[in-house]
């Protein structure tokens, strides 16, 4: 795979990532908004969310430090 290659995917992974990410931020805020329920959510003793906001960035790093990596190390 040549560079170009890669980059194109990674370009490809990180905007498939940022729309994601803000269509789930538009799903939160339009289903709050919605909701009608002015309280908010206490997550500080939520155990998954804690974790899940801390692989899911890892991961995604990963995801995109991989490609870069595989490519440098083989050349």
């Amino acid at each position: 795979m040549t560079e170009f290659a890669v980059r194109q995917a990674l370009m490809l992974v990180c905007l498939l990532i940022f729309v994601g990410s803000f269509a789930a931020l538009l799903w939160a805020t339009w289903g709050h908004h919605r909701s009608g329920t002015p309280e908010r959510v206490n997550f500080h003793s939520s155990l998954a969310v804690e974790i899940a906001w801390t692989v899911a960035p890892c991961v995604i790093v990963l995801l995109l430090v991989w490609p870069t990596a595989r490519l440098f190390w083989v050349s």
